[in-house]
């Protein structure tokens, strides 16, 4: 009996320290293929939407610089802008094949 008690407190013991240390991970790095969290845009990021409001979409310049950014990676890099009204614009790039297309445009509803 003593010895299933230590078994469990052990186990338990992994568990409260492994555990946390897990989620940590899993925020931090998203999974692979997947979008990463939302944050301030990179200088890369922003040099991106320079050329979307230069090259491919010009009426969207009123929209000014975007405040978060997520990206993913597939065959290339989408972007997900976000701006301080919340209106977002997804982006499609593949710099290898000087591809660069806006996906959407979603006007936020507050």
């Amino acid at each position: 009996m003593v010895r299933k008690a230590n078994v469990i407190f052990v186990s338990m013991l992994l568990a409260s320290v492994i555990l946390p240390q897990a989620l940590v991970v899993a925020r931090d790095n998203p999974m692979p293929g997947g979008w990463t969290h939302s944050r301030s845009p990179t200088p890369e990021d922003l040099a991106v939407w320079d050329k979307v409001i230069t090259k491919v979409n010009s009426d969207l310049v009123s929209m000014g610089q975007p405040v978060k950014v997520s990206t993913q990676v597939v065959s290339g890099i989408k972007y997900n802008f976000i701006f301080s009204n919340g209106d977002q614009v997804s982006v499609y790039s593949v710099p290898w094949e000087q591809k660069l297309e806006v996906s959407e445009v979603k006007k936020s509803t507050k």
